[in-house]
């Protein structure tokens, strides 16, 4: 049980007692003040006062006089119909401070999803073309609730779906073929050559149902995995799926399973035509279809009139294979919020199949940069190396001039680590249901809601930390907290730093990922209001030991909480 779990259940123990056995208050009833001079866990009497039909205010006077200091409970005090109680300091941080110093890295983590696999779908780029700005967002969420969900200790299976038989495929082939002789130029821009074929062939099919024609020829000889289009669709699939997990592995996606669109053909024919022969897939002029007006969804087309497969057709023994594959108890489809609608056709036709299963989309809304929106069709796209390497060159003369010592080497790695927690943290802060205009300048801002912020908070600590070894000041890592009258946001700190495993939980139910962003920033402000108030390093020789623990404490919640967020931590910047 963590630290402010164990505050809990004590004031809750205590409640039972002054109340007696007229009414049972539940850890839902707790909540924490708005100011931390008020207390830190607090009573609302209203439900009790209700069934007892009296003046709550009345209820939390009479029930904070019964209870006396004790435990980690320092005193307990009624503000109007609230009872709040106040921690020890003393005894409360030897208890967090215990719990940090032997979790560590696992500081935060719990159990509570032990025995549950969930499957985590994300990063479902197409072949054919280039990962750009746009994507970032579907990847970075998606790992994040992947890691969210495994310091839960869930069974988490991260699962990537590539598109590598689209129609944007068939595009970029008609392309490739009519212009470039179906010759695909060897050299580390081949990605970048088919995007354009794919962008010219989007052009060329404006008004011109000759080309779309040509193009639907295609479709179909890849579905059926004969023609002549076959070969160039091979050695375009390779190209792609390497450079797909290289820019993976560049991002640190932690994909364990890949499923192809192309795998799947064969058999969402079959399942197709066991539905209709259940009633369930009907013939509409030639199209094949699932009639959800029952659901208010509309109709759930799987099979256009050419014969070729929709997406949701192949979804649909997708969602059939990973349950044959992996068991997993819940499906959770991290997908962008315009298929909201045929995320909910795919359920509903799964429901209708019988599957039992708890499926889940991850809704998020979409990202453009300052510069405007961004379209593959347009041939307008920022690709994702562009970008990054944008956002890197942006820190490495800053960081040369402030470390002019410094090799190259940890310049560049530096730089790379700021950058990139500029990029996660940036798609991270906002609520999934929020569009992102991404402003690099002020996402690499070391001042204000940023990662960049967040790094130097951590790279402050550890050169607090440097000083203390440098001097020989204390012992090793010690939880011995002697300050009987902390200062204000020395207890701001200790009550942050243990909601630390509650905030983790929280966001493991809700998958309100921005929370933890929000945290980690509350915290830093707080760290840095604390070390320009209180000595830590001049502090008196009774003191020093419990203060340079409380650095310790911080860094190492801020770092478990940058990891969360799929940052790396630097010592120095």
């Amino acid at each position: 049980m963590h630290a402010i779990q164990q505050a809990k259940q004590q004031v809750l123990t205590e409640l039972k007692k002054a109340i007696g056995k007229t009414y049972t208050p539940s850890v839902e009833e707790l909540s924490y003040p708005p100011d931390a001079k008020l207390g830190d866990v607090s009573f609302g009497c209203f439900v009790l006062a209700k069934g007892l039909k009296r003046n709550p205010s009345e209820i939390a006077s009479e029930i904070a006089a019964k209870i006396g200091p004790k435990g980690l409970l320092k005193s307990i005090v009624a503000m109007g119909p609230y009872v709040n109680f106040h921690l020890d300091d003393a005894v409360f941080a030897d208890v967090v401070m215990t719990e940090i110093v032997d979790g560590k890295d696992r500081y935060g983590t719990s159990d509570v999803g032990k025995g549950k696999r969930i499957m985590v779908e994300f990063a479902q780029p197409n072949t054919n073309k280039e990962i750009h700005v746009g994507h970032l967002r579907n990847f970075i969420v998606g790992q994040m609730v992947v890691d969210v969900l495994k310091a839960n200790g869930y069974d988490v299976i991260p699962t990537s779906y590539i598109n590598d038989l689209g129609t944007h495929v068939a595009t970029c082939l008609w392309a490739l073929k009519k212009y470039h002789d179906g010759v695909v130029p060897e050299g580390e821009e081949v990605i970048a050559f088919l995007e354009s074929c794919y962008a010219r062939g989007m052009q060329e099919t404006v008004d011109n149902l000759e080309v779309k024609k040509e193009i639907s020829v295609i479709f179909q000889q890849l579905e059926a995995l004969k023609g002549s289009s076959v070969t160039a669709w091979k050695r375009t699939r390779k190209l792609s799926l390497d450079y797909i997990k290289w820019v993976f592995k560049d991002l640190n996606l932690t994909i364990d399973v890949w499923y192809y669109e192309s795998d799947l053909v064969k058999d969402a024919k079959r399942e197709i035509e066991n539905l209709v022969e259940k009633g369930i897939v009907k013939s509409s002029q030639g199209a094949w279809i699932v009639d959800l007006e029952e659901e208010k969804l509309g109709v759930n087309l799987l099979v256009k009139t050419d014969g070729t497969l929709l997406y949701n057709a192949k979804d649909i023994v997708l969602a059939l294979r990973k349950e044959e594959d992996h068991h997993p108890v819940r499906s959770l489809y991290v997908i962008d919020a315009r298929q909201s609608l045929a995320m909910q056709q795919l359920f509903a036709t799964l429901k209708r199949m019988g599957f039992q299963k708890e499926l889940q989309h991850v809704s998020y809304e979409f990202v453009t940069l300052k510069d405007g929106a961004m379209s593959s069709r347009k041939g307008n796209i920022v690709r994702y190396e562009t970008f990054r390497d944008e956002m890197i060159e942006a820190v490495v003369d800053e960081t040369r001039k402030r470390h002019e010592d410094w090799d190259e080497k940890k310049v560049t790695k530096t730089a790379r680590a700021i950058a990139f927690s500029a990029i996660r943290f940036g798609m991270l802060k906002q609520d999934l249901d929020k569009q992102i205009v991404f402003d690099k300048q002020e996402a690499m801002s070391f001042d204000g809601f940023t990662g960049p912020y967040l790094l130097y908070s951590y790279a402050r600590m550890q050169s607090i930390l440097r000083k203390v070894l440098k001097r020989k000041m204390i012992p090793p890592p010690t939880t011995n907290y002697q300050l009987p009258t902390p200062h204000p946001s020395e207890h701001r700190l200790l009550i942050q730093i243990a909601k630390y495993p509650e905030t983790v939980f929280q966001v493991g139910q809700s998958l309100h990922l921005s929370t933890v962003a929000q945290y980690l920033f509350e915290l830093s402000k707080t760290f840095s209001e604390y070390y320009d108030q209180v000595p830590v390093l001049s502090a008196p020789k009774d003191q020093i030991a419990g203060r340079v623990q409380m650095v310790r404490s911080v860094s190492q919640v801020l770092k478990n909480g940058l990891t969360l967020l799929g940052i790396d931590s630097v010592d120095e910047m």
